[in-house]
């Protein structure tokens, strides 16, 4: 017998969400740029990119409302935070094959972590939000497609490829980068609670060295 996955209330960072929607808006408008040539073609690109500051909103706002948001400034946000330096951008026009495989493998990406959201979640507001969400991704990825089966198959094929690979292991710098900001963390929280509460404060108050002078002053230790 299979069991359902029990629902429970999401703990998502919103504020590296909201970056991260908005990285991929100025990536895809950056995209855009380079469909001068086919207006047609260019509005359906902006219109992506104002999809993904959308939801870079809504994200923003389910951030605001937390009871104690921690803030992140926006230049570092956006570079670090919201992915942009791991882009491929910026790039040129020679390289379009390349940025969209990247802009699809995104999108799938992005459809799969909205159903895993869904698939836990108890938050009606929430799994609304991702039902838009995914809406849009699917529209997106459904015209990168389309793009990208009027070129050259194998072509494609590698570069879609590539763009995993990429998200691969941009995924584990970032697990790496996040285990050392926490190691770096808490050493500094480490030496702050040092610098102010003396370490006398730890010490057993006893001259004696035997163990019931140690016993006699139990509760300093509880």
């Amino acid at each position: 017998m299979q069991f359902k996955k029990k629902k429970i209330n999401m703990d998502l960072d919103w504020q590296e969400l909201s970056f991260t929607e908005y990285a991929s808006g100025i990536e895809v408008f950056h995209a855009s740029l380079f469909f001068y040539n086919d207006k047609k073609a260019q509005k359906k690109i902006l219109d992506h990119a104002l999809d993904e500051y959308r939801h870079s909103k809504y994200f923003y706002n389910l951030f605001i409302n937390q009871r104690n948001p921690l803030m992140v400034s926006s230049a570092h946000a956006l570079v670090n935070y919201g992915g942009l330096s791991k882009s491929p951008f910026p790039c040129s026009k020679e390289k379009l094959l390349a940025i969209c495989a990247y802009l699809y493998v995104g999108e799938i990406r992005a459809i799969e972590f909205g159903r895993k959201v869904k698939d836990s979640c108890k938050n009606e507001n929430i799994i609304s939000i991702f039902n838009i969400i995914e809406k849009d991704e699917k529209n997106h990825a459904s015209g990168l497609k389309k793009f990208l089966e009027k070129e050259n198959k194998f072509l494609v094929f590698k570069a879609i490829n590539l763009a995993k690979f990429k998200y691969f292991f941009a995924d584990k710098i970032t697990l790496n980068l996040v285990i050392k900001v926490q190691i770096k963390l808490e050493t500094f929280f480490t030496r702050v609670i040092f610098k102010y509460f003396p370490q006398s404060i730890f010490e057993i108050k006893s001259t004696a060295k035997d163990f019931d002078s140690v016993f006699g002053n139990k509760n300093r230790m509880s």
